[in-house]
């Protein structure tokens, strides 16, 4: 496995899905304190837990993958003898995310298991339920919380921080609805259960557009918490990507598929860590 191998099995690229929301709930609970090896261990067990998530995966994902043209490629479907290469690789991550998470905090290091738990559990609800998408968004939105706690370890009374968890939860649950749309009638033939594959991609993108107006009505609810101009400017790009990404998208083009899932969403996290950055950091 070469390093571009690795970083595309671990997608290292969609960590812009959720490590500006773990780093929002970090600056939140910093108050306008500046923290960075607390910051530095925070993007260590954000990274590495996301490597473990994605292995996680990709290993119980393969007897799927093998058979799905789409994911031909893929490192696990190439040649079965990297599974076990992902497997050490997968204890390795979650060590280092334990560990890490150690380093941070006892309460955080006593809750991290929950998150190896989300993790392992979520590729198999693929089988179940087409309720999957907010499972999984949630599974990445709790780091929001966990960026709380690591800097402060306790739960905040504040319905702030789990108004943010609730939007960026939605957001990603919203956009993987997308994601899934070329796998459709390849889920449809395995019993993969998605948005998609129940109610059709017309419904199931009508579905995506209200989960996603549950998002920005949940930045939105925050502003009255952060009572910043800045939040509130840095909420009108975040709004009008929200509707591009639903714009573009052309159920038989692949290519406005992409573009709408990693093109528009890179920047939403990114902004609103901005916002939050200005709003509590501003003199």
């Amino acid at each position: 496995m070469n390093l571009r191998e690795f970083v595309d099995y671990i997608k290292l690229e969609h960590t812009v899905f959720d490590l500006p929301f773990v780093f929002t709930g970090a600056v939140i609970a910093s108050m306008g304190h500046l923290y960075p090896v607390k910051l530095i261990l925070i993007l260590l067990a954000t990274t590495s837990a996301r490597a473990t998530g994605m292995s996680i995966n990709r290993i119980v994902g393969r007897k799927y993958d093998i058979s799905n043209p789409r994911k031909k490629d893929w490192l696990l479907v190439k040649d079965e003898k990297n599974v076990s290469m992902a497997i050490a690789l997968t204890i390795v991550f979650g060590f280092i995310f334990e560990f890490s998470s150690y380093l941070l905090n006892l309460f955080v290091f006593a809750l991290s298991p929950i998150v190896i738990f989300l993790f392992i559990t979520d590729p198999f609800l693929k089988k179940l339920t087409s309720l999957r998408h907010f499972y999984m968004g949630g599974t990445i939105g709790v780091g929001v919380l966990a960026g709380y706690l690591a800097i402060t370890p306790s739960f905040p009374s504040s319905p702030l921080l789990y108004l943010i968890f609730l939007g960026s939860s939605s957001w990603i649950a919203g956009f993987d609805m997308i994601y899934v749309i070329p796998d459709r009638m390849y889920d449809l033939k395995n019993g993969l259960k998605t948005v998609m594959t129940r109610y059709g991609t017309s419904r199931g993108l009508i579905i995506s557009s209200i989960t996603h107006a549950f998002t920005f009505i949940c930045f939105l609810v925050a502003a009255f918490y952060i009572k910043n101009i800045i939040y509130d400017i840095i909420l009108v790009p975040i709004f009008f990507l929200i509707v591009y990404q639903h714009y573009i998208i052309d159920p038989d083009n692949p290519s406005t598929i992409r573009a709408s899932f990693l093109g528009a969403n890179s920047f939403i996290g990114i902004l609103y860590l901005v916002g939050l950055i200005f709003s509590f950091f501003a003199v």
